[in-house]
């Protein structure tokens, strides 16, 4: 891919010859009718798509395909009501994207722009989209129209088609390195040096995860909350594990969401577990919760390798039965009965 030294203004830390290939294709007029972002989740994906649908409906974007912010278009954009970029999620109580929601997005590419301009249909965790959804949206993309852009966004790209990804434009994000996130958290968000050598090895190479921490309060206490329960399960007895994983799923939420949030504890604990190889190892630098160092050496002090290896496999097997719709507290409670 040619590379360019013009200085692109666009919302991305790393990833720099994605956005080269973006703006060189604004500006050559050659836009493609269907593209896969591929990459990890909080790595920007979206903030790209988002980005790149404005400019490509800017009436008066600059020659490195930054948007103008100041025409209608951006300007309805920055309201939230321009009509023309379509947003496809999963709902939260579902596992899929369903055919139905597939076949309003479809519909609303078909009609005519209101400014002749571009219309841009985003996909988030397109890998989430029903066998039915598939077959509706293959439809769309084997005749593309003059002037509509489908983005399609993922964490798993092997999870798609490989009819849906022959005809697609397939861009990789892919993870940084603590020393990149660490310099933008100080450059661009005055972080003090402390904090930003704890999100940017927290995050895990996913720079809007540390931002994320960062300005989100709650979310970092949430995650914080799944820290700490895993730090004190050595501590505690049987039942008072099994209560903490009741405030963690939470006793309402039922369904898809309650699995999702199992899963993202059992992530959080594999990423301790990994931790907690590293010290036995003498790995220091390689550990993710910098943060909780010390609290990781206490527990380490309290288990032995074969066991922690044994956690390893129970995490892992608990996230594997919660995708084959085994219930979420019973997976985590497999978990903690058996540390």
């Amino acid at each position: 891919m040619e590379k360019s030294n013009i200085k692109l203004d666009w919302p991305l830390v790393g990833n720099k010859s994605i956005i080269e290939f973006l703006a060189k294709s604004l500006a050559n007029n050659k836009v493609a009718g269907s593209y896969i972002f591929a990459g990890p989740d909080n790595l920007g994906k979206t903030t790209v798509a988002n980005f790149f649908a404005q400019s490509l409906v800017c009436l008066a974007r600059n020659k490195q395909g930054t948007p103008c912010g100041q025409c209608s278009s951006c300007k309805q954009i920055d309201k939230g009501i321009y009509g023309d970029i379509y947003l496809i999620n999963r709902d939260k109580d579902k596992k899929n994207i369903s055919i139905e929601q597939i076949r309003d997005f479809i519909r609303a590419l078909s009609l005519s722009s209101f400014l002749n301009s571009y219309k841009i249909g985003i996909i988030k965790h397109a890998e989430d989209l029903s066998l039915e959804a598939v077959s509706a949206l293959l439809k769309t993309l084997e005749e593309p129209k003059i002037k509509v852009v489908i983005i399609l966004i993922t964490s798993c790209l092997e999870a798609l088609p490989a009819t849906i990804i022959s005809r697609s434009q397939i861009l990789k994000f892919h993870p940084l390195s603590s020393d990149v996130i660490y310099d933008y958290l100080i450059k661009y968000h005055q972080t003090t040096r402390s904090v930003a050598k704890n999100f940017s090895k927290l995050c895990l190479g996913r720079p809007a995860l540390a931002i994320k921490f960062l300005e989100d309060k709650d979310f970092f206490e949430n995650y914080k909350k799944k820290v700490e329960a895993f730090l004190n399960f050595a501590d505690v007895n049987i039942n008072k594990r099994l209560a903490v994983i009741e405030g963690l799923v939470g006793k309402e939420v039922k369904g898809q969401e309650s699995a999702r949030l199992a899963i993202r504890s059992i992530e959080v604990w594999q990423g301790l577990a990994r931790d907690l190889l590293f010290l036995s190892f003498g790995q220091d630098d390689l550990i993710q919760h910098q943060m909780f160092i010390e609290e990781l050496q206490l527990m380490r002090n309290k288990i032995n390798i074969q066991s922690l290896f044994k956690l390893v496999d129970l995490l892992k097997q608990a996230k594997e039965f919660i995708k084959a719709n085994v219930s979420p507290k019973l997976a985590l409670g497999q978990i903690v009965i058996n540390m």
